[in-house]
């Protein structure tokens, strides 16, 4: 078996590598490991974790880098507008398709012991036809009646939903995407000196321009394609941002699928035209959250995204909350690597006729 954390002379890399930082790899050690083996971003998901956690965190990757005299950047990941499911029973709620569900959105609303509530961070105004997705897309719901607050669905999918998952509406656009713990949040990353901030759930550049009202020209700020709106105002919100990532798992939850591919390969290349970063994020290498290498479809994901012109391409859980950090970190740095150097001799060919 290849040892993938033994010592090969490793070459400057094109594609950067931007890694989760987590209970995975919060110990010093780990941390000195990733920035030894040539982590370029450290991201810290606001979504999770305390204050002092980041904090520690970023002091520890500066020091690391100034000794190992590498340039390792911050990057503070807003949580955003978030709709997940309220409290249910231990069990859960089973889901048949074609029965009909209430989804309430306010706790007052809530009727019967079988009412689903949705607890939310904005308002919006659900219409007859919408889907509500629920945990990742897995059960969908499709709204037949609005009564106020409360909405009845039909399922269309079955399953079994529990409390706290997560909640996609792909119809409805909310009033923005900062909310007042993005806020908060936003002001600790700007004192921890942060260089760049990703931005969730971004739909226009109305978005972006309250974020730089707020941090200026101090941080860089990435606005993460995730939700259907974002796609249609795309050039709108690229001309006002620092780069942009295209965030496949929100985002392949709220489109269909099999569009996905097509997205990601047009928005990196708009990108490279407008001459701004591309990020390319989301199970990259999910298999190595548990397993010590990764799948051969994950190995041609981001060799293809290195191939298409991305910037960089992100480690989530893999870095965060994986068995197997630095062996990530490791094998997306040698993947990399084998694909630029192909790409090099590609690019010879062709200027040598």
């Amino acid at each position: 078996m290849i040892d993938l954390l033994k010592k090969t002379p490793r070459k400057r890399q094109r594609t950067k590598i931007i890694c989760t930082i987590g209970p995975a790899t919060s110990k010093e050690a780990t941390l000195k490991k990733m920035v030894e083996e040539g982590m370029d971003y450290a991201r810290f998901n606001f979504s999770h974790g305390e204050l002092g956690e980041f904090q520690t965190w970023a002091k520890q990757i500066r020091q690391f880098a100034r000794k190992f005299k590498r340039r390792v950047e911050i990057i503070q990941d807003l949580q955003g507008p978030r709709v997940r499911v309220g409290k249910l029973d231990h069990e859960g709620r089973q889901i048949a398709a074609g029965s009909k569900v209430a989804v309430v959105f306010d706790e007052k609303e809530k009727t019967q012991r079988s009412d689903i509530l949705i607890q939310n961070d904005f308002d919006f105004t659900l219409k007859r036809g919408d889907k509500i997705l629920m945990d990742k897309g897995l059960i969908e719901l499709e709204v037949k009646k609005v009564e106020r607050k409360r909405a009845i669905c039909r399922a269309l999918t079955s399953g079994i939903l529990f409390s706290g998952k997560g909640v996609n509406l792909p119809h409805v656009v909310s009033d923005g995407s900062l909310t007042d713990k993005d806020r908060a949040d936003l002001e600790n990353g700007l004192k921890m000196g942060v260089e760049w901030v990703a931005l969730s759930f971004v739909q226009r550049k109305e978005d972006v321009e309250k974020v730089r009202d707020i941090v200026g020209d101090k941080v860089k700020i990435i606005s993460k394609i995730e939700r259907p709106q974002a796609i249609h105002n795309f050039e709108e919100i690229l001309e006002v941002s620092d780069a942009i990532m295209i965030a496949r798992g929100d985002l392949g939850i709220e489109i269909p699928f099999w569009k996905l591919p097509v997205i990601q390969k047009r928005a990196i290349r708009r990108c490279r035209t407008a001459g701004k970063p591309s990020i390319v994020a989301t199970d990259m290498m999910a298999s190595m959250v548990v397993s010590p290498r990764p799948t051969r479809a994950e190995i041609l994901d981001v060799a293809n995204a290195v191939l298409d012109g991305a910037s960089a391409v992100m480690l989530s859980d893999e870095t965060a909350v994986g068995k197997y950090p630095v062996e990530a970190l490791v094998a997306m740095h040698k993947i990399i690597e084998e694909t630029e150097e192909f790409a090099r001799g590609q690019e010879l060919k062709s200027l040598l006729g």
